[in-house]
């Protein structure tokens, strides 16, 4: 009863605490000193009681790594399919960059930030401005541990992928087969590692399928918790679901199948389970609400179009459920679909339906096993996260960039389609040999032509762009200031001095002083080079001109779709007149918000408005 009372008072307090008695400012600045440390205190508790579970039982795992058969054979070849489907690089601009900065500033600062602008001083990259990020944490947390035992390196993000695209091929091959049987989870796997958006994000620098494979973990965990209830594994389920939460924004909805799972276990065990990491447990929740009301705080976060007052709403919903389905299905190679997985799916589900109304009528029902009930809770949250999405005025999966909110969708068509092959073979159809097949015809006929084409990452014109200048940049010599019309954020995690065409126009003076001073032994100027009247005539794009003080010199130039890229060296800037008024000092529009295509521009704003404003204080 103690425990319970504590429980309960835990839980009014982290109300209290993360949405009254703290302000929002205050709150932002409590996530950015100390997030880092509530995130490492959560997750070595994790790690703690998730090597007290694998002491108990060294034979389940020492056996899997001694003998790894057929399903390790059909787990290697996944993961090797998805890093050779698509080539290492940023994928969503920018907000792989922004995971990026805040991931160096965890390990170089322990501050939950996201870097802006930083100099090199006296051989010490010092970062001068940051911002509280929108992104929860975690996965930004795991590649700062990486960086602070490799050191940092921009690859260390795409390494922490690759890993986590092996363990969620492992999570699906094991909930699978205890849920359908071996065969079936084989099927599941290849199910996933074939599907073109999981190799799209397997090499990609999100944090869309560490979550994924959070939402497996938890998934696993609960099972494992509801077969033996005890408070270590209740301990373990229920830390990692906070993990979970701080995972991706939408995450929060796990905590509803996490909570059936829990008080299921405590019916199967016939007592209320509470040790002490689950008492806590609301008040580890706190800094979720405090980095929601800050999200809510700054509407730019929502990244809204001209004439939109809130994210969501009903009329959403039809549009978004006719992307999402066009993407399911579609059949050409132009998105990172498998309609052969949505068919699997939904027959999966059609299946999964029959046996339902099959238990229902059954007198008496029969009781469902551990891994069944976890099925239905998990299914239940992924259900919930899909309806939620169908109400967010960004979320249709047919758009190329929103098409990753697909994939909490397919790791349930994957198990759902296990479940369909385990039921079709009890009626003695082969079902296992014929969805085989299928798949290999839809592999050879429709996956590698999509795959082959990379469209996504080819037509990702912005992040050519930026690696291209980049490339520019690394032929000259050291020091340099580049003045970018994008964002500072990729060339700061460069370590190249960066800052935005806007705040670049306005300094002439002090960018003056500092090439007489050969701080830098080059400024250069990134351009857009665009039509600017009806007969096709090519111009500095407006925004990204220099005032005519500037005195450029071209020093490269390419076409990246119907636009040029142009790089310009400052040959000189002419002093201010005696007696001029000074520019005005206030940050212009973000220069980025035109420089990106239409499918990328919806990331960038609040970054390039960040970027443009912290820069120039």
């Amino acid at each position: 009863m103690r425990r319970i009372l504590l429980f309960a008072l835990c839980g009014a307090l982290a109300l209290e605490i993360g949405y009254v008695a703290i302000p929002t400012v205050p709150a932002g600045h409590l996530i950015i000193n100390w997030g880092y440390y509530y995130i490492l205190g959560v997750f070595s508790l994790f790690a703690f009681y998730a090597w007290k579970l694998a002491r108990s039982r060294p034979d389940v795992w020492k056996g899997w790594i001694r003998r790894p058969g057929i399903a390790g054979i059909a787990i290697g070849s996944g993961v090797l399919f998805s890093v050779w489907s698509d080539p290492f690089r940023h994928k969503i601009l920018f907000d792989e960059f922004v995971i990026q900065g805040t991931a160096y500033e965890m390990h170089a600062t322990k501050q939950v930030s996201t870097i802006l602008r930083a100099y090199n001083i006296g051989g010490t990259w010092l970062s001068i401005d940051t911002f509280l990020d929108k992104r929860p944490f975690f996965f930004p947390f795991l590649v700062s541990l990486v960086h602070d035992f490799t050191g940092y390196r921009i690859a260390n993000m795409f390494a922490v992928n690759v890993a986590c695209g092996a363990a969620l091929l492992c999570l699906l091959y094991w909930f699978a087969r205890e849920l359908a049987g071996r065969g079936p989870a084989i099927l599941a796997v290849a199910l996933m590692a074939t599907l073109p958006l999981f190799g799209q994000n397997a090499t990609s620098a999100g944090m869309d399928l560490h979550n994924l494979a959070m939402i497996a973990l938890v998934a696993c965990l609960s099972a494992v918790y509801l077969r033996v209830p005890s408070e270590d594994r209740l301990s373990l389920l229920v830390l990692g679901a906070v993990l979970l939460v701080q995972s991706r924004y939408e995450s929060i909805i796990f905590i509803g199948s996490t909570a059936f799972v829990v008080v299921a276990g405590w019916a199967r065990a016939g007592r209320i389970i509470l040790p002490w990491p689950v008492v806590i447990a609301p008040l580890l929740l706190v800094p979720f609400a405090w980095h929601s009301r800050v999200r809510e705080a700054q509407p730019l976060f929502w990244q809204l179009q001209e004439g939109q007052t809130s994210a969501f709403g009903v009329s959403n919903m039809l549009g978004n459920l006719k992307g999402d389905l066009a993407f399911l299905f579609n059949t050409g190679p132009e998105l990172a679909n498998s309609w052969y997985l949505s068919a699997a799916g939904c027959a999966g589900l059609a299946w999964l339906g029959f046996c339902a109304w099959r238990w229902f009528r059954r007198k008496p029902r029969q009781e469902l096993s551990a891994i069944a009930l976890v099925a239905v809770a998990f299914g239940a949250g992924i259900a919930g996260h899909f309806g939620i999405l169908l109400f967010y005025w960004w979320a249709k999966f047919n758009d190329i960039v929103a098409s990753r909110f697909a994939l909490p969708m397919s790791l349930a068509f994957c198990v759902l389609a296990a479940v369909a092959v385990k039921g079709l073979r009890e009626w003695r159809v082969p079902a296992l040999r014929v969805a085989a097949a299928g798949l290999g015809v839809w592999l050879l006929t429709g996956g590698l032509p999509a795959i082959s084409r990379r469209l996504y990452t080819e037509k990702n014109l912005p992040m050519q762009e930026i690696e291209w200048e980049h490339s520019v940049i690394e032929t000259r010599t050291a020091p340099v200031l580049v003045i970018s019309n994008k964002s500072t954020i990729p060339f700061v995690l460069w370590h190249i001095e960066t800052i935005i065409s806007a705040v670049g126009a306005q300094r002439a003076g002090e960018i003056r002083y500092h090439m007489g001073q050969e701080t830098f032994r080059e400024v250069l100027v990134m351009q857009a080079i665009r039509p600017t009247g009806a007969n096709g005539d090519m111009g500095v794009d407006p925004d990204d001109m220099m005032p005519p003080s500037y005195h450029l010199e071209m020093i490269a130039e390419k076409r990246f779709g119907g636009r040029l890229d142009r790089v310009s060296r400052i040959v000189s800037i002419d002093p201010e007149p005696e007696g001029a008024e000074a520019p005005d000092q206030r940050p212009a529009a973000p220069s980025a918000l035109r420089s990106i295509s239409a499918d990328q521009s919806r990331s960038d704003p609040p970054v390039a408005a960040l970027t443009s404003s912290a820069v120039s204080r």
